[in-house]
């Protein structure tokens, strides 16, 4: 292989690496929580879509929602919170997500993140929030 094959080469494996998203998803491995009925943090603001995304997956699992404000205890099974960064270059790509799903007492019981690569994508932000909530979900029943 001479040196512009191998510089091609590498260039085109940079290119792929730097495409690549990164999901992560934690389960804390002593969890005994049913999930039926959730309470979601809402942002609002910039994230009213993402306040409406991650309560339509919760449904769309069969999960009955509340959402509201910040509160100490929601009378729900869970309490989901989540964080979404979101970047410009020419136009407003979504950048993190992560979504931390706690008991009614409190505890961390799962968490699901997804980074957009650093040679980033305009990727949906339904899209990200359906892959990240299916993904913790799935965890959260085969805990």
């Amino acid at each position: 292989m001479n040196r512009w094959t191998r510089a091609a080469v590498l260039a085109v494996a940079t290119a792929l690496a730097g495409c690549a998203t990164h999901n992560r998803v934690v389960v804390n491995p002593g969890h005994q929580t049913v999930v039926r009925t959730a309470y979601v943090v809402l942002h609002g603001g910039n994230s009213a879509d993402m306040d409406a995304h991650v309560q339509q997956e919760l449904m769309a699992h069969g999960i009955q929602v509340k959402a509201g404000p910040e509160v100490r205890e929601a009378g729900t099974d869970v309490v989901v919170r989540y964080t979404d960064n979101w970047r410009w270059d020419m136009a407003m790509y979504l950048r993190s997500l992560d979504i931390q799903i706690y008991n009614a007492s409190g505890t961390l019981i799962a968490s699901g993140s997804w980074k957009n690569s650093a040679l980033h994508g305009y990727h949906s932000a339904e899209k990200v929030t359906r892959q990240v909530m299916d993904e913790v979900l799935a965890r959260l029943d085969a805990g």
